[in-house]
């Protein structure tokens, strides 16, 4: 069966299941990067927002092996478990007094979002930009955010720079950075025997719910506290939106950036998925000068150009 008849499929037997004054829609959805996604929305007249349960992975189950009316069971019932207990506070948005403490900030990659950062506020750094979301909610399981559109600054009579400093301010608080070493992070996979700890001398550096976690690079002073705690400069590879990885190191010996960079290259070519991507580039943290560096060459980790919006 083609994706589109999978697409038609499911929303044909959606349609016999859900309450006849539940309206269904299939989205198209652009993400991160600019990656396109078909997202089901059931619209209840009792709430006035409702989850979007993306439907590509639906496809890849369904290509091996699994029914569709199992794939219609499981996407009620993901729909019945995030529906939402009460009407959403649209104020939490649309007031500024009250948005302003919900102003977050996240890392993207600057070339593959281009379009997006036409209508977005945001800063560049390094091959990278940065961006804003309001935060509605947050937890282990799930979060809820708006992006910030240039037509939001017009709506609070606000700009990017107060936007920034916020995010600033907000960030760290809202979704504090967490660093692991690599032997934990197996450990907990349990797949410490294959891969000892002391033969790993590499550590995760993410936020506490480990989603759009690569941010935390932009926490004031963060990098240069890890840097003092290990008493070494930092190689910092930039394995996915979600995360960071860190190596200590002495001294950066020639060559050493553009090997890790081709290993960062060949890990976004095979292993992540187009929306996930950071960044094909490695970059180097000196502790003596509180520098942050690429092949594009050495700058501020929190540069003027980037603070006043500068490509």
């Amino acid at each position: 069966m083609s994706y589109q008849n999978f697409l038609f499929n499911i929303k044909a037997q959606l349609t016999r299941l859900i309450d006849k004054d539940i309206t269904l829609n299939i989205q198209t959805i652009t993400k991160n990067n600019g990656t396109h996604y078909d997202g089901l929305v059931l619209l209840n007249p009792e709430y006035n927002i409702s989850p979007t349960i993306y439907l590509q992975p639906y496809y890849h189950r369904f290509l091996n092996g699994v029914s569709m009316e199992e794939i219609c069971e499981d996407i009620l019932a993901t729909y019945r478990k995030h529906l939402p207990e009460k009407d959403f506070d649209t104020t939490l948005f649309t007031d500024f007094e009250k948005a302003a403490p919900r102003i977050v900030m996240h890392l993207v990659n600057y070339a593959k979002n281009e379009t997006l950062l036409q209508r977005v506020p945001h800063f560049c750094y390094q091959d990278l930009a940065i961006i804003f979301y309001c935060m509605l909610h947050a937890t282990d399981e799930t979060q809820a955010n708006i992006l910030i559109h240039n037509v939001h600054l017009d709506m609070w009579k606000t700009d990017k720079d107060t936007l920034y400093a916020l995010a600033m301010e907000n960030t760290p608080s809202l979704l504090p950075w967490e660093l692991s070493s690599m032997g934990e992070v197996l450990q907990e996979c349990h797949m410490q025997e294959e891969f000892p700890h002391d033969e790993i001398p590499m550590y995760i550096l993410t936020n506490r719910y480990r989603t759009n976690g690569a941010s935390v690079i932009l926490y004031e002073n963060l990098l240069a506290e890890i840097s003092e705690r290990f008493g070494k400069d930092l190689i910092i590879l930039p394995s996915s939106i979600h995360e960071v990885l860190l190596l200590p190191t002495d001294a950066l010996e020639e060559n050493e950036l553009t090997q890790y960079t081709a290993m960062v290259q060949e890990v976004n070519e095979t292993q992540l998925s187009d929306d996930e991507i950071l960044s094909d580039h490695v970059y180097y943290y000196s502790r003596s000068n509180q520098f942050i560096s690429s092949h594009t060459g050495f700058v501020p980790l929190l540069c003027r150009e980037a603070q006043a919006g500068y490509c």
